[in-house]
Formats: C-alpha cells, sequence, structure tokens
C-alpha cells in the first residue's frame, strides 16, 4: 500500500526534538477542546504518537491507530521512555475503525486527512466512534487556492506519493457540518514556513521538486508551496485549518 510503503520511510519527520511533528507536551492544542480527566480518546492516524503524547496528561486513556507498523514502534519507544502509561497503540485503517459506535469522547485527526482520496470515509468512521456528546475534532493542510488546487497536490505528490488530495478549507469545514450540524469551533491558521530539507525524505522526487519550486521563483507556474529564498536554503509554505463539532443524539448518515 502506498501510504504505509511512504511512511516507512518518513521516520526522520517523527523523530527527535526538531521533528516536524513533535511538540511541547503542554498545552494540549486548543482546536482538540476542552480536555478532562475522566475522557477517553482516540487519535486517528496518529503517526509516531506526537499528539496522542499531548493529550494524554489530560485525560483518561488515549487509543493510537496507525495504518505503519514502524510509526507506532517509534510511538511505543519513545512513551516507553517518557513513562506514559496511558497511551495504548493499535494498527488499523482510519477508513475502517475496529470500535463499536460511541466508544470515544474526543476523537481526533491530525495532519492526517489529505492522504485518503475519499476523505468523507474516515470522518464518517471518526463520527461514528464517537459519543453522544461528544466531540470531533480535525486539523489538516488545506490547498492555497481553488485556482492553485491542483498544481498544490501534484507537487505534494513528488514530496510525498502517499499524499491524495488537499481539501479547502470550506470543504474541510463541510466534511463535519454535513454529519454534525453547526461547528463548534472553526479556525484558518496562519500560512506557515520552514525549510523544504526539513520535510524531504527518500520517498520524496527531490530533484523534481526542486525543479518546479525553482522554476517558480524564476516567474514560473505557481506551485501553491510560495518557495522562497533564506540564506541560500529553498523554504516553503503551508496552511492549517481546524474543525470541531459535538455529536449530538442523531447523526445524519452519509
Amino acid at each position: 500500500m502506498t501510504v504505509r510503503r511512504s511512511f516507512d520511510q518518513q521516520t526522520k519527520l517523527f523523530t527527535g526534538n526538531d521533528a516536524v511533528f513533535a511538540a511541547p507536551l503542554a498545552p494540549a492544542p486548543s482546536w482538540l477542546g476542552a480536555l478532562r480527566p475522566d475522557m477517553i480518546v482516540l487519535d486517528v492516524a496518529c503517526g509516531a504518537g506526537h499528539l496522542a503524547e499531548q493529550v494524554a496528561p489530560h485525560v483518561r486513556q488515549v487509543i493510537g491507530l496507525d495504518l505503519t507498523g514502524t510509526l507506532l514502534g517509534l510511538a511505543a519507544d519513545r512513551l516507553g521512555a517518557a513513562g506514559i502509561t496511558n497511551v495504548l497503540l493499535q494498527e488499523g485503517n482510519a477508513a475502517r475503525l475496529p470500535f463499536v459506535e460511541g466508544s470515544f469522547d474526543l476523537v481526533f485527526s491530525r495532519s492526517a486527512l489529505h492522504h485518503f482520496p475519499r476523505p468523507g470515509e474516515p470522518v464518517a468512521e471518526m463520527v461514528r466512534v464517537c459519543r453522544p456528546g461528544g466531540s470531533v475534532a480535525i486539523s489538516d493542510m488545506v490547498a492555497p487556492s481553488p485556482d492553485l488546487r491542483e498544481p498544490f497536490d501534484a507537487l505534494h505528490r513528488k514530496l510525498d506519493p502517499s499524499h491524495a488530495r488537499a481539501l479547502l478549507y470550506p470543504e474541510l469545514e463541510e466534511q463535519l457540518r454535513s454529519r454534525l450540524g453547526p461547528l463548534a469551533a472553526s479556525a484558518l491558521g496562519q500560512r506557515g514556513t520552514l525549510p523544504l530539507d526539513r520535510i524531504l525524505t527518500p520517498a520524496a522526487d527531490r530533484d523534481a521538486v526542486v525543479a518546479d519550486l525553482r522554476a517558480e521563483l524564476s516567474g514560473g507556474p505557481r506551485t501553491g508551496f510560495g518557495p522562497e529564498l533564506a540564506d541560500g536554503q529553498l523554504m516553503v509554505s503551508f496552511t492549517t485549518a481546524s474543525v470541531r463539532a459535538v455529536r449530538s443524539a442523531k447523526v445524519q448518515r452519509m
């Protein structure tokens, strides 16, 4: 499977203190909403468990599910070294969650939805396993604009073969609104910039990515990556959005 093969080669994004997905342990990100000591939560497509680790001190139990055993192994090693005992890791498919309906107080996913050709499938599953009164929260990279989405996706696939399609911000909102009703929270983040080399892995077609970005810098077609040169280093930028909604007693089946 493309996703598993790709992420087997992307371990550097998940290891070390300066890993792309690493973050301080506290406080937990606000897009998750309020956390309580009695909560049982599910981290869908948890990767190496950085967000699960961040959430764990504030809740009763975290289940971290991911398709890639290599990343789950990294998570287990780091969580064990940190003495965190309330995170249970499980291999599984986000589009077919192995849990009964209404199992969790909070179901969340970060930086994963763009890997799914049919993002409605994992979102519907997240809604299904959330209990009535619980919350579903999603944070993901979004396409910069409708006209740039196709070149943005094309270049992102050269960077990461497991990339499927980036949603626009209103489309991300609609994924929850259509299933759960009015959103409890929604936010479009500031465009963030980081060195290209920080996100390149053996899974990337480095030469093709660099060629496209340098072509844009020379006046060629826009990629949506907003490339810049800083002290001779090639920089790229992304925008992340987050949405959260509460599951009522009745949810719309789709």
